[in-house]
């Protein structure tokens, strides 16, 4: 999956997609995880060490499934296959906070999709989704030592606040003002 993957990215020209997560998507969602990123970047750490378990498979599958009912479901969250020229290479969430108007989002993209602009295009796309279900705000948080996660976040327009207590960034978007793409 990685070669077919890496083959489809290496053309500069290609296009990147959000799309709702079903069950044929979650299964490709899965081999891309699991070919071409660490367990520690896509699920929390349920296992001793970052491999991939059939724990944190179950788990990345059962998470897809719970938020497939979208904002009105039991989790009040979205997820998305993120796709780049037609190929899965990662996925992107949307969680209304408990603040209303404040959405949370993340994303986890395949080591080979990284630093092609998938990122970009796929934040800018669930920038629009917040801003649709009348978001006022949205919010993210990422690694401290993550600097390509920040500087995406930056180029967005987020506010970044690094937190010593948490050894995390905290990062925020308010809508009312222009975002760059």
């Amino acid at each position: 999956m990685r070669d077919i993957i890496e083959a489809v990215l290496l053309d500069d020209e290609f296009s990147t997609i959000l799309i709702p997560v079903s069950d044929q998507t979650l299964e490709q969602l899965v081999v891309a995880a699991t070919t071409d990123a660490t367990a520690d970047e896509v699920t929390p750490p349920l296992t001793p060490g970052g491999e991939w378990t059939s724990e944190r498979i179950e788990w990345l599958r059962h998470y897809h499934r719970s938020n497939s009912a979208g904002p009105n479901g039991a989790t009040g969250e979205s997820t998305w296959a993120v796709v780049a020229s037609g190929v899965v290479c990662g996925s992107a969430r949307l969680k209304a906070n408990d603040e209303k108007g404040v959405f949370e989002t993340g994303i986890w993209l395949t080591q080979t999709a990284r630093g092609r602009g998938v990122a970009r295009a796929a934040m800018a796309g669930i920038i629009e989704k917040a801003a649709e279900r009348g978001a006022r705000e949205v919010i993210a948080d990422t690694a401290a030592g993550n600097l390509a996660a920040q500087r995406l976040l930056d180029h967005l327009g987020f506010q970044l606040s690094p937190s010593t207590e948490t050894g995390r960034v905290e990062a925020k978007l308010e809508l009312t003002s222009p975002t760059i793409v």
